[in-house]
């Protein structure tokens, strides 16, 4: 078993900022080897936020060879994904990816079938399957029968095109809202109501005025179904400024639970007016970090409640949704 776990970053942009602030830096089992990035200041940047632990790269694959590390995170944007999984998988190292593992089905398929070939330890950045309102709705449910979901994300979107504001407005570059920021809401429904069997999607588009690189959907609702026969209606918005925000309200035949805001609060109502308030957290970060370390350090899963195996099927639903919204028809998922 490692007494400390090497770390080495590929991408190290915001997402990773919050890692570390939340607890990831303060890790006394943690080892900070290397940072890298395209940017080279944003790798500089994180690698201060650590009191200057670690080497800055710009070349991933030369970071891996020269930091040894035990373990490497890999922390980009959909469209980027692909060649640093390659490499991580080729040295048989195990990583935690943020979401969505990808922006198409074929990259997620073939990094999935590296990590099941070589065995490796993965993580994917569900954070909100680590919530404590999110355990005690899941345990409750285990007595009960999922009837429906309904939920989302809803905002008016960016106002100024700039740094993640302008790829995540390109469907090349993001795979649209659904797939890139909804797919936090999309993990829950599958974790709470298993495996989903149909997607039907809607795309509305054209509601505001936007530039000519703006091509995501305005907004999006998208049907789900479940082999356990239960149902899911999830929406997206990035055109209504207004009453938004994060929320999913589950039923089942003797329970309401109401998540609401990022930090997924949860209000649960019961037979005979039992009401359940549990709050979310706000260092969500620092739960999902320690389990993948402490799965590292023992050479086995000892606590990560996301894999990569979660990532890929999320990413199966979400691009059916894109499928689903261009050919106007109802996609089977083929698991």
């Amino acid at each position: 078993m490692l007494d400390a776990v090497r770390l080495a970053f590929i991408g190290c942009g915001g997402i990773v900022r919050g890692h570390l602030d939340q607890g990831l830096k303060d890790f006394e089992d943690v080892e900070f080897v290397g940072w890298c990035d395209i940017n080279e200041q944003a790798a500089a940047a994180r690698r201060e936020q650590v009191g200057g632990r670690g080497r800055v790269y710009t070349d991933a694959a030369r970071m891996l060879d020269e930091t040894n590390p035990d373990a490497v995170y890999i922390m980009l944007p959909p469209f980027a994904h692909g060649p640093a999984e390659r490499l991580v998988i080729e040295r048989k190292l195990p990583f935690f990816i943020e979401k969505p593992v990808a922006i198409d089905l074929q990259t997620a398929r073939e990094v999935a079938a590296g990590v099941a070939a070589n065995n490796l330890i993965t993580a994917v950045g569900y954070m909100t399957r680590y919530r404590r309102s999110v355990q005690r709705v899941r345990e409750l449910l285990a007595t009960q029968t999922p009837v429906f979901m309904h939920g989302g994300w809803i905002s008016g979107g960016p106002q100024v095109y700039e740094g993640i504001w302008k790829w995540w407005v390109q469907k090349d570059k993001s795979g649209g809202q659904f797939l890139e920021q909804t797919t936090h809401t999309t993990d829950l429904a599958r974790y709470l109501f298993g495996e989903v069997t149909t997607v039907y999607a809607v795309a509305v588009r054209d509601r505001k005025p936007r530039p000519d690189f703006f091509t995501i959907e305005d907004a999006s609702m998208v049907q789900l179904t479940f082999a356990n026969g239960a149902a899911a209606n999830l929406y997206s918005s990035c055109c209504t400024s207004v009453g938004g925000g994060v929320s999913l309200t589950v039923y089942a035949t003797d329970m309401k639970a109401e998540f609401s805001g990022w930090e997924q609060s949860v209000k649960i109502s019961l037979p005979d007016d039992e009401q359940i308030t549990v709050p979310g957290e706000s260092n969500i970060f620092a739960k999902e970090d320690r389990a993948f370390i402490d799965s590292v350090k023992a050479g086995r899963n000892v606590g990560i409640l996301a894999t990569y195996e979660d990532g890929l099927k999320a990413t199966e639903i979400s691009c059916a949704a894109n499928q689903s919204m261009a050919s106007g028809e109802v996609v089977t998922l083929d698991h």
